[in-house]
């Protein structure tokens, strides 16, 4: 038994070393498995940190210098009808002048001591110019002072003044953004420095994020229990304006912060605020977003930055934290009262004097939108000058570089237009469309485009529905035969009688006068004035169908090269304003074959890109136009347009009426010294009207010479 128990505590001692030796060992790998761990806790979390945050650096890096940087503005190019020219004994009513005064957004008021006001005492204009750019010099804002009497100026303050010319339109990038930088110094002083009064008191002290203004708006935010003031400093803002961020969170808020410190780093604090101020939203009209602050200032009170008053000034600024809900005109109340709290932070911080604050606080909110921003009224003339740019002018030239395109429209001729198109075209007959184009009878520079009785022209009739001419080609026959027959002049006697014509083996054409009847031996004047289809088909014959085709070439018109006689009555297609860059010819006694659009384009910094040269003269004899306008001032008499002069009282104009089979196309063109103008009724399906030229488009026409002749 003894043996046996010392072998038991043998065997227990043995046992127990045999643990320990196994704890030991046990407790080293555990300390080895943690000293790894530890080790590789000490290696991954930073290698993870900088695997993720270079990256990300580097990536906002990217977007600071690409977006900032390096960005380049996307401008979109400027359109402008023709400047305003007054001085002593031009010809132009009182009507036109208000007109244009209205569209450039001047105020009326009883005494003009404004920029952008104007007076009408009487026949007395009195108006303080707002001044603009012009490609010779820099008009300055100035007071203008004269008389309008029977449709003339006279009294002029000075030898000639320029208003600015009408902005009517913008080609803009895919992203509908309105925007036209400026430099620093062409903003107000106090809308810069109350900028910073109310959106960033510290900004010129802090490296681009203010950790104090985050703390007092925490503090603020927490004791008011709802969001009452944000920390975000002006380079924040401008980096979450180009970064287009919408969502709230904590990584957007990061990436704006540390962009912010890239961008501080990258620009000087003139940059920032020139960068912010030219690329901040400041609202929409349709589908166009207002950026900047020249854009806002001439949305919302068709002026310069540089122009506007403390009110206006306050205004804007205010209405950055929301466009929409503290919209001018839509929420007045609510954008007044977010003034005046502009105001009162540029009063405590020492922007204004207490005499501006109080003037401005007291001066109610006068805003007028700008309608040149989403308006659709000169449409019809855009597509015009595209199609004349583009043979020189990309799209991206257009779209982007900022171009200034100063064209020959004339706003108040144009608003005449569609308003004769869009309230008579219907009372013509059911289902009819209409188009007209206006140009100045001697230069050939068009002044007014129309596609549609609608205001909005969803298809633009006047530059792409070729229709049939009918006897508005007429008047080109007897040139033709002017130019070309000897011993023919309009006392010639032209036979008015039935013919037969042969076109094709056992295929005869037979031409009708309108009336049906026939005339027999007329003088060619005569065959004009009453559009004698079968005297002038007899003509052409002995001009000769190709030699006539050829003679139409030679006058810029490509016509179908048909040998069939039907082209002496008009059966060739044209746009309206096909037809009237034919009649500028005669309208012009030949000293002009091409209408005109555009004047000259220049860059943003106003360097001149183009000037549109206008055409040489025709080698017409002078004596041959005439005696054709001698004809068409008879028709207005006499002939198929004499309703112009009998049930209007019209005097001194010439035209020319045009039908086609059961009246699917009516025209008429006329013009007098100043203006030519085209009109066209019709069916889109090309069906019967009923209409003549006569009981269509020169009614159209009269309505609107009406208006434009108006005092």
């Amino acid at each position: 038994m003894f043996i046996i128990d010392r072998y038991d505590k043998a065997l227990k001692k043995v046992s127990k070393k045999s643990k320990k030796v196994v704890r030991r060992k046990s407790n080293q790998q555990s300390k080895s498995r943690k000293s790894v761990f530890i080790r590789f806790l000490f290696w991954f979390i930073p290698g993870l940190g900088i695997g993720l945050f270079v990256p990300w650096y580097f990536y906002l890096q990217f977007l600071v210098n690409s977006l900032f940087v390096e960005y380049h503005w996307s401008i979109p190019s400027s359109i402008y009808a023709r400047e305003l020219s007054l001085y002593d004994g031009k010809n132009i009513s009182q009507a036109e002048i208000k007109h244009e005064l209205k569209q450039l957004g001047y105020k009326k008021v009883a005494s003009p001591n404004e920029i952008g006001e104007y007076a009408l005492y009487n026949n007395h204009f009195e108006i303080f110019s707002k001044g603009f750019r012009f490609l010779d010099k820099t008009e300055k804002p100035a007071r203008v002072g004269f008389d309008v009497k029977k449709g003339s100026i006279t009294g002029m303050n000075k030898p000639i003044a320029r208003l600015e010319p009408l902005l009517i339109g913008h080609f803009y990038s895919s992203q509908f953004e309105n925007r036209q930088p400026i430099p620093l110094n062409q903003i107000p002083n106090t809308m810069v420095k109350g900028l910073q009064a109310i959106e960033d008191r510290s900004f010129k002290h802090h490296g681009g994020v203010d950790l104090l203004g985050i703390l007092r708006a925490v503090v603020k935010n927490l004791f008011a229990g709802k969001v009452v003031q944000g920390g975000s400093t002006i380079t924040q803002q401008l980096v979450k304006n180009r970064l287009h961020y919408r969502a709230k969170s904590w990584i957007r808020k990061a990436n704006e912060a540390v962009a912010a410190l890239m961008l501080e780093r990258k620009l000087d604090k003139g940059q920032i605020l020139e960068t912010y101020f030219n690329e901040i939203y400041w609202g929409q009209k349709g589908s166009i977003a207002i950026h900047g602050v020249k854009q806002a200032a001439q949305f919302y009170f068709s002026k310069q930055p540089k122009q506007l008053s403390i009110a206006e000034q306050a205004l804007l600024i205010g209405i950055v934290k929301g466009p929409s809900w503290y919209h001018p005109v839509k929420q007045k109340t609510r954008a007044t009262k977010r003034r005046n709290v502009v105001l009162n932070a540029w009063y405590e911080t020492s922007v204004i004097t207490k005499k501006q604050w109080q003037q401005a606080k007291n001066t109610s909110i006068k805003v007028q939108l700008n309608t040149e921003f989403a308006n659709q009224q000169y449409q019809d003339f855009t597509d015009l000058v595209k199609q004349q740019l583009s043979q020189t002018f990309t799209n991206d030239n257009l779209n982007q570089q900022g171009l200034r395109i100063f064209t020959t429209l004339n706003p108040f001729v144009q608003s005449q237009l569609v308003k004769t198109l869009s309230t008579q075209t219907d009372k013509l007959a059911k289902g009819v469309q209409s188009s007209a184009v206006v140009s100045h009878a001697k230069t050939g520079e068009i002044m007014a485009i129309k596609g549609a009785k609608t205001k909005t022209s969803f298809y633009n009739r006047a530059l792409l529905s070729k229709r049939q001419i009918g006897s508005l080609i007429k008047p080109f026959v007897y040139l033709a035969a002017l130019e070309q027959l000897d011993d023919f002049n309009m006392d010639s006697m032209v036979n008015d009688s039935p013919l037969k014509i042969q076109t094709k083996r056992g295929e005869y054409w037979r031409p009708k006068n309108y009336d049906g009847k026939s005339m027999g031996l007329i003088s060619a004047n005569t065959a004009l004035v009453k559009s004698r289809n079968q005297a002038t088909v007899e003509l052409g014959l002995q001009v000769g169908v190709k030699q006539f085709v050829n003679f139409l070439d030679r006058l810029g018109l490509n016509v179908n090269r048909s040998n069939h006689p039907s082209v002496f009555l008009g059966a060739t297609e044209l746009t309206p304003l096909e037809v009237t860059n034919l009649f500028i010819i005669l309208a012009s006694n030949a000293q002009q074959k091409q209408l005109l659009a555009i004047k000259y384009v220049t860059d943003n910094n106003n360097q001149l890109l183009g000037k549109l040269k206008k055409s040489n003269n025709l080698s017409l004899n002078s004596r041959s136009i005439l005696s054709i306008n001698a004809a068409l001032h008879q028709v207005t008499m006499q002939g198929t347009a004499a309703k112009l002069s009998s049930n209007y009282g019209f005097e001194n104009l010439y035209g020319k009426t045009g039908t086609t089979n059961q009246g699917k196309n009516s025209w008429y063109v006329g013009y007098d010294n100043n203006y030519l103008a085209t009109f066209w009724v019709g069916k889109d399906n090309n069906t019967a009207t009923n209409l003549t030229g006569s009981s269509g488009a020169l009614v159209l026409w009269a309505d609107w010479y009406q208006r434009i002749s108006q005092p």
